[in-house]
């Protein structure tokens, strides 16, 4: 019996406190709203089916693509094909290219985008390109339990930048890069069905330790699985710029922590790169601009609890200067 009263309590002083998450709902709001500048590099390609030029900077704007076309040589190019790690977004519509020399693009978000300790790994924003893995032959939109993937990775990154206020920038000079591993995927793969299901959170990063390497002999579809609900893309911690840089950040008073607003993303130099970037998301987490702490939530879990009245009861009527 008093076995069954310890479950009990457990029960329900923890149990509120278990966060389930879910399905990813489309918000624009959760990714880069404005485009601030884009200047064209030199060497921007074109759209290999309709011709027109990479040059299109509202193409990094919004979600990252889920469905790109057929690419006219093992696919009708009349068919919406699902993005997956070896089957990247690829049209001038979908992608922006940066360009070699003094090419880049500057994107604003419409709120602060915050160095969040509940952001998962510590990431605070997700830039996604058109990277991909190498797998087996031609991708034919088949089933991606059947297509194996290498270690070697299809990118071109490029130099990412951060600004408050779009004129004091802080690099992260030795990467992470844009254009980078990993590289998207649209939709979780349902293996029971054999069907594409839910969109993958794009808000969401993948574990930072997670490589290229990794993956090496996966399936498309295990591939899809090791990012664990992410639709992938390459993850950016605030915390990973010089100390100087970070302290340098000022520090929002309402969430008493340091932010930025704009993204810029620049030709990497000495390199062939030419970066392609189709978005830029803030990661979602409790405590954010969407999802604030609850009055009376005092342990910062975004629910308000037992262990917030055992915080409260712990320091009831502790006073630390000036008490009457």
């Amino acid at each position: 019996m008093f076995g069954n009263k310890l479950i009990i309590i457990f029960l329900i002083i923890y149990l509120p406190m278990i966060q389930i998450s879910a399905a990813y709902s489309y918000d624009p709001n959760d990714f880069a709203v404005e485009v601030v500048e884009y200047i064209e590099g030199t060497g921007v390609g074109n759209d290999a089916i309709s011709g027109e030029p990479f040059n299109e900077p509202n193409s990094a704007l919004g979600r990252p693509t889920l469905e790109t076309t057929g690419d006219g040589t093992s696919i009708d190019p009349n068919i919406n094909v699902p993005v997956v790690p070896v089957y990247p977004a690829f049209r001038y519509f979908e992608v922006v290219t940066i360009g070699d020399g003094n090419g880049s693009i500057t994107l604003k978000f419409n709120h602060r985008v915050s160095n969040d300790d509940n952001n998962l790994y510590g990431i605070d924003f997700i830039i996604f390109g058109n990277a991909k893995l190498s797998g087996g032959g031609f991708w034919t939109n088949g089933n991606p339990e059947d297509v194996t993937v290498s270690s070697a990775v299809f990118n071109e990154p490029g130099i990412v930048s951060v600004s408050q206020n779009g004129t004091d920038w802080y690099t992260f000079d030795t990467g992470p890069y844009a254009d980078d591993f990993a590289p998207t995927a649209g939709y979780r793969w349902d293996a029971v069905n054999d069907v594409w299901a839910d969109e993958l959170d794009p808000t969401r990063p993948i574990e930072p330790n997670l490589s290229a390497s990794d993956v090496d002999g996966y399936t498309v579809a295990e591939v899809i699985d090791s990012y664990d609900g992410s639709a992938g893309g390459t993850g950016f911690d605030l915390e990973e710029l010089e100390p100087n840089d970070f302290n340098s950040l000022s520090v929002d008073p309402n969430s008493n922590r340091r932010w930025i607003q704009y993204v810029r993303i620049e030709d990497k130099p000495g390199s062939a790169a030419k970066t392609e970037v189709d978005a830029v998301a803030d990661v979602s987490a409790c405590g954010d601009y969407k999802h604030p702490y609850p009055e009376g939530d005092v342990n910062k879990n975004c629910v308000v609890d037992f262990g917030d009245i055992a915080i409260i009861t712990r320091s009831w009527l502790d006073c630390s200067w000036n008490c009457q």
